[in-house]
């Protein structure tokens, strides 16, 4: 063998010879560096001294609970949508399927009973319900839900606005459960509301076409 060819390692990894020994504590070496270089990307940190606790009561504020302005908001929004009902009741030639009878007046009623639960949580009175007057049909019965239903209504924006005129205050659990009681109302109604609708879309179709 010539004796200027120089002699190999047996114990070193051709390529080998090309990358740095590792020094522990350096850094920018180890097994997390790899993955992070690997990925294009650096692993998040911390500031040092903040514990995951507080980290995760940076992240930011809870929601603000309900207060008196947010359920004035709640009674306008379903006053409102009584108000359009109000109207498709009294479109021409409106005729309304068995099926969406049974719903509408179940919707109707299950709003009422949540309108009253609301009322009596914050201490507003609850309206009498009238007598249905005869002759009216089956839209005048409607009308006399919507009409019973929007009187609760006038009877919680009421009281909230004397609560709130006055500096008083209700505890936490009280303003979430008339929150909630509002709130199923509002479903009740907006479901009642949109098919309604679609009723009343159905009709003015109907009558463009016999036009």
């Amino acid at each position: 063998m010539p004796e200027n060819v120089p002699k190999m390692d047996p114990l070193r990894r051709v390529g080998e010879e090309t990358k740095p020994p590792l020094t522990p504590g350096v850094p920018g070496q180890g097994f997390e560096t790899y993955m992070e270089k690997a990925s294009g990307s650096k692993a998040p940190t911390q500031p040092p001294g903040v514990s995951p606790f507080d980290l995760a009561q940076t992240q930011g504020l809870l929601a603000k609970g309900p207060n008196f302005d947010t359920l004035l908001t709640q009674v306008k929004s379903a006053q409102t949508m009584l108000g359009d009902m109000t109207n498709d009741l009294h479109t021409k030639n409106l005729k309304l399927k068995q099926s969406q009878r049974q719903v509408l007046r179940s919707k109707l009623k299950g709003a009422t009973t949540y309108l009253k639960a609301a009322n009596g949580k914050m201490g507003a009175p609850i309206p009498q319900e009238e007598k249905e007057e005869k002759g009216g049909g089956i839209l005048g019965k409607f009308l006399n839900y919507i009409s019973y239903g929007q009187r609760n209504l006038q009877a919680a924006q009421q009281q909230l606005m004397n609560l709130k005129n006055k500096g008083t205050t209700l505890q936490p659990a009280d303003f979430l459960a008339i929150q909630v009681k509002l709130s199923h109302a509002q479903i009740e109604i907006e479901y009642a509301s949109v098919m309604l609708g679609k009723a009343v879309d159905a009709a003015k179709t109907l009558m463009n076409i016999q036009l």
